[in-house]
C-alpha cells in the first residue's frame, strides 16, 4: 500500500514538473515568438543610409568649392569696377562744377550783334578796296637822290576786329581771321591768346595791344 502510494506521488510530481516545464517552454516560445515580431517590425540600420548621404554631400561640396571660388573672385571685379565707377564719378562732379564756374558762352544776342558787326566790317573793307588808289605826283623826288628813308608801311593786321565781348566779369576782344566771312570763325581773345602769331596782350578802353614777334608790341584801335 505505501509503495503504491509512494509511486502515485512520484507520478504526480512528475506530472506536475512535466506541466510547469511545458509552461515554461509555451512561455519561452511566445517570448521569442515576440522577439522574432519585434525584430521583423524594428526600423533598419539607419547608419548605411546615413554614411550615403554624407558621400553624397561630400561630393556636392567638392562640386561646389570652383563654383565659390569663382564667385568670390567675380565679387572682387565687381568691388574694384564699383571702386573705378566712383572715382570717375568724382571726377565728372569735379568737371560739372569747373564748367558752371566758367563764364558762359556767347548768347543768341551775342551772336547777333558780332554778325551786326561783321557784316559792318565787310562793308567798309569793301569800300577801303574799291577806293581808288592816289595818283603818283610828277614831282616826287627820287629817293636815292634824297638819302632820307621812306616810311616804313604800317604792320597789318591778320584779322579784323570787331569789337569787345563781355562774359560776367571777363573782356574777349572778338577777331575774324584774314579771309574769312562766317561767324563761326570768330575768335574770343583773352591776354595771353593768340592768332596768327599775334599775341594778346592787353585790353584797354578803346584800343588792344597785340604783341608780334620780330616787331614788338603793336596797338589797334578798336571800332
Amino acid at each position: 500500500m505505501k509503495v503504491l502510494h509512494f509511486q502515485a506521488l512520484v507520478v504526480g510530481a512528475l506530472c506536475l514538473g512535466a506541466a510547469v516545464l511545458a509552461a515554461e517552454t509555451y512561455n519561452h516560445h511566445q517570448q521569442l515568438a515576440e522577439l522574432q515580431a519585434d525584430a521583423r517590425n524594428a526600423p533598419a540600420d539607419p547608419a548605411p543610409t546615413l554614411r550615403r548621404d554624407i558621400d553624397a554631400l561630400a561630393d556636392r561640396l567638392t562640386t561646389l568649392q570652383p563654383q565659390v571660388v569663382a564667385l568670390g573672385e567675380a565679387q572682387g571685379r565687381h568691388t574694384a569696377a564699383q571702386v573705378a565707377l566712383g572715382q570717375q564719378q568724382d571726377e565728372l562732379a569735379t568737371s560739372l562744377k569747373t564748367l558752371q564756374a566758367a563764364p558762359p558762352g556767347p548768347s543768341n544776342s551775342d551772336l547777333t550783334a558780332l554778325e551786326r558787326r561783321l557784316a559792318a566790317a565787310e562793308a567798309t573793307l569793301e569800300k577801303l578796296s574799291a577806293r581808288p588808289a592816289a595818283p603818283a605826283t610828277a614831282n616826287a623826288q627820287p629817293n636815292a637822290s634824297t638819302g632820307v628813308k621812306a616810311k616804313a608801311k604800317p604792320l597789318a593786321p591778320p584779322f579784323t576786329l570787331l569789337g569787345i565781348e563781355t562774359r560776367g566779369d571777363v573782356r574777349f576782344v572778338a577777331a575774324l581771321p584774314a579771309g574769312a566771312h562766317s561767324l563761326t570763325t570768330v575768335h574770343l581773345l583773352q591776354p595771353g591768346d593768340s592768332l596768327n602769331s599775334w599775341q594778346l596782350r592787353a585790353i584797354r578802353a578803346d584800343q588792344v595791344v597785340f604783341h608780334v614777334p620780330g616787331h614788338g608790341d603793336h596797338t589797334l584801335s578798336l571800332p
